[in-house]
């Protein structure tokens, strides 16, 4: 089984982190997928669907900015589905987001 969520794109502007607006695309994913994965399958379309996606290293944001490693507030390790159930909605409804490492680091 397969499951579609959001991943939109973040990236550095006056200091901070801010949404591209328009930039969000729905991403098929197995729901034990980890944060690795979903990183690669998300690059992969948004450079398909996108031309300025350019040939750099990304990171995987939460909505807040904060890299996605663990679960918010645990030592969990990511997975989509606990993600699913620590948010408490549908996976259609939930979002992640793709920054280049260079505005996540010149952005915090």
């Amino acid at each position: 089984m397969f499951v579609q969520f959001q991943v939109g794109r973040m990236r550095e502007l006056s200091g901070g982190l801010q949404r591209v607006r328009g930039s969000t695309l729905m991403v098929t994913v197995d729901p034990a997928a980890t944060a690795a994965a979903i990183l690669d399958i998300a690059v992969q379309k948004h450079r398909a669907c996108d031309w300025t996606v350019i040939d750099t290293q990304y990171d995987l944001l939460y909505p807040d900015g904060q890299l996605v490693q663990c679960l918010p507030g645990t030592q969990e390790p990511f997975t989509l589905s606990g993600y699913k159930n620590f948010m408490g909605k549908a996976y259609q409804k939930l979002i992640l987001f793709l920054c280049a490492h260079e505005d996540y680091t010149a952005g915090k």
